[in-house]
């Protein structure tokens, strides 16, 4: 169980930094991904894909939870 704790922890640390990151340079990251990207990346197209980054990592996080718990249940 400390190892799901930690995995819930980890998108923690991904999604709280990279949020503080969008919410503080948000152009100069959208300018960045424009240059490397070769197409136009605005600041409402960062915030669905942040939007979307999180989604996929709490269903990924409640995943791995629901199969523990399962296990869990199914040994006691």
């Amino acid at each position: 169980m400390n190892l799901l704790r930690t995995l819930g922890l980890c998108f923690l640390f991904v999604m709280v930094p990279l949020g503080g990151l969008l919410a503080a340079y948000p152009d100069e990251i959208a300018n960045g991904l424009s240059s490397l990207m070769g197409v136009e990346v605005t600041r409402g197209n960062l915030g669905v894909a942040f939007l979307g980054l999180a989604a996929v990592c709490m269903r990924v996080d409640l995943s791995i939870r629901r199969r523990a718990q399962a296990r869990l249940l199914a040994t006691t």
